[in-house]
């Protein structure tokens, strides 16, 4: 806490007391949402925006923030982060102080992070733990995913308990790492179910882990043992099938799905095609896989490329493009980091075998000025879909709008004033990330978090950092967000009407019975010469079960032959015959009119 230069009294019911940083006027900026571009200025008290326009009137003694020049936009959501996870062994070398200061000073204002409960462990007492992990750490804001690595009765009383009391609307599905997190279908179908009747939004890691593990063996048999190996043994077409098989899954279940960390064009495409069918469904590609390639793998640099080690891994380089394009057209939705690091020492368990490298990267401090970098520098997105792809959307599938990710009256005071014009250059030794590689090194990005207000607290002046640690605080996300739920009832509403039952008479007919018919069946086996007990034997039964005559005059019934298991034939009393007249003999005949 050397760095918290803010400091902000708490009262014993845990709400933060209003001090004069506490109201801020914002001028002279652009704001920017996600509809929408207008000059305004901002006012903010008590962690909330008051006002917005021009020629606003506010009390004295007001902090004044000169934004001319600058956008003043939605600080940034992560929907996707891991502080402190346990994984492989160890755990994610930032927790939840160093992970959101680093957001913060990146323009992020709030994370969503993942519980990561152990197979056969209660999920509810693993969300108590991440509580209490985060409740005294957070610099910004926080939300809950929740893995569900098993199913059963309590798992399905806990998931209800988490929606209903605990402020979770979301829970995620692995369907690989076996043993760990993997569901099976039948498994994963029933969360699904879950989560449309608690009205959560299902998560899936697709990717098609049984296949990979084989092919994982198969290259450590062969000698690949370095981070390649990690490339080589998760096929593009494995995050592919993977995504085709969710999707349908959820369309099943007419559960909403979001696809974490796409990282396949392809299976992009796969939601694509989904959401173009009315499924509700929603991709998020992160940082990484926007702006990274699988070149890294093959660095002669062990440490390099054991840093870009994730899963899904990093794609070829047209990748990227085709994945921006989506992100584009709304296609895909939402872009988060899967920021998860390991510091060198932890990378190195896995020196030996690829298998047993810690998965992650980091993203959470720099995805900000990377996707303005990518996306708006190169006129892919304007500023509005950069405030989509960053907030705003995040915001309405996880039903934290117009709460969050939105420059409002009423809304929570995160934002974010940009300066666009000036460049930062990525650095692992400049960085707030609690890990010494990024994957980002040397990157220059235009864009810059000039100022960053969190709850209404100024965090970032200037570009100074100024957190408070256990500042932040938990926000519940609420079942059936409107952005997800509204559209799938009415969908689920459409396609019941075409599942209805045909009016008919009723059968009245005879209804085979099967062990009479068996008993039948047997005692004509015992009829027949030769066989135990004065029946015959297997071809006799066979030919007491089918009853019928000889083919005849040449015509064939379909369903009947002539064959017999003793080689006779039906001709076989008849004299053979010395030659057959056609008239059309084959090839045509030698003369006359083919017609």
């Amino acid at each position: 806490m050397n760095d918290a230069k803010v400091q902000i009294g708490v009262n014993k019911l845990g709400h933060h007391v209003q001090s004069s940083q506490n109201r801020l006027l914002i001028k002279g900026g652009k704001v920017v949402n996600d509809d929408g571009i207008q000059e305004a200025d901002v006012y903010v008290e008590g962690g909330v925006i008051k006002q917005v326009g021009t020629g606003l009137l506010t009390p004295g003694g007001v902090r004044v923030i000169d934004a001319a020049g600058m956008l003043i936009m939605p600080g940034g959501i992560d929907p996707h982060t891991h502080m402190q996870m346990p994984f492989m062994g160890t755990h994610s070398a930032d927790d939840f102080y160093t992970g959101t200061r680093a957001a913060l000073a990146g323009g992020t204002t709030m994370i969503i992070d993942f519980v990561a409960c152990p197979r056969g462990d209660s999920l509810m007492d693993w969300y108590n733990k991440y509580r209490a992990w985060a409740d005294e750490k957070v610099c910004c804001d926080y939300g809950l995913h929740v893995i569900v690595p098993q199913w059963g009765d309590k798992t399905a009383n806990e998931m209800a308990t988490l929606v209903k009391e605990k402020g979770i609307n979301s829970f995620k599905c692995f369907m690989a790492y076996r043993n760990v997190f993997l569901l099976e279908d039948d498994e994963m179908l029933n969360v699904f179910q879950a989560c449309r009747k608690l009205g959560a939004v299902a998560q899936v890691h697709a990717e098609n882990g049984k296949i990979i593990e084989r092919k994982a063996e198969q290259l450590v048999a062969d000698g690949i043992r370095g981070p390649e190996g990690h490339s080589y043994s998760r096929p593009e077409a494995m995050e592919i099938e993977a995504t085709t098989r969710a999707l349908a899954i959820a369309d099943e279940a007419n559960c909403p799905l979001y696809v974490v960390h796409v990282m396949s064009a392809e299976a992009g495409e796969a939601i694509s095609k989904a959401r173009r069918r009315g499924q509700v469904c929603y991709g998020e590609p992160i940082a990484a896989g926007l702006a990274c390639d699988n070149s890294s793998y093959q660095h002669t640099c062990w440490r390099h490329a054991a840093g870009h080690v994730l899963s899904p891994p990093l794609r070829d380089p047209s990748t990227k493009e085709r994945l921006w394009r989506m992100l584009a057209t709304g296609e895909l939705t939402c872009t988060g980091t899967d920021h998860c690091v390991f510091k060198a020492d932890q990378k190195a368990l896995g020196k030996d075998d690829f298998r047993r490298i810690p998965n992650g990267v980091n993203g959470v401090e720099d995805r900000m000025s990377v996707l303005w970098e990518k996306g708006v520098e190169t006129g892919i997105l304007d500023p509005c879909q950069f405030v989509a792809a960053t907030s705003t959307n995040a915001a309405k599938v996880f039903n934290l709008y117009p709460q969050k990710g939105r420059i409002a009256v009423g809304s929570d005071a995160d934002i974010v004033v940009w300066n666009a014009k000036e460049t930062r250059t990525i650095s692992a030794k400049t960085h707030h990330q609690n890990v010494d590689f990024n994957i980002f090194e040397g990157m220059v990005c235009h864009g810059i978090a000039e100022f960053v207000i969190s709850g209404g607290r100024l965090v970032v002046d200037e570009r100074q950092l100024k957190v408070t640690q256990g500042a932040g605080r938990f926000v519940p996300m609420p079942a059936f967000p409107p952005y997800v739920y509204n559209r799938l009832e009415k969908r689920e509403a459409a396609k019941s009407a075409g599942t209805v039952a045909v009016a008919r008479d009723a059968y009245d007919g005879p209804v085979i019975d099967l062990k009479a018919e068996q008993e039948r069946q047997k005692a004509a086996a015992k009829e027949q010469p030769g066989a135990a007990g004065g029946g015959g034997g297997p071809e006799a039964a066979a030919e007491n079960v089918f009853h019928r005559p000889p083919t005849r005059g040449g015509g064939r019934h379909m369903q009947e032959s002539s064959f017999s298991l003793s080689g006779a034939q039906f001709d076989d009393t008849k004299p053979a015959r010395s030659g057959i007249r056609t008239h059309q003999p084959p090839g045509g005949a030698s003369s006359g009119s083919l017609w």
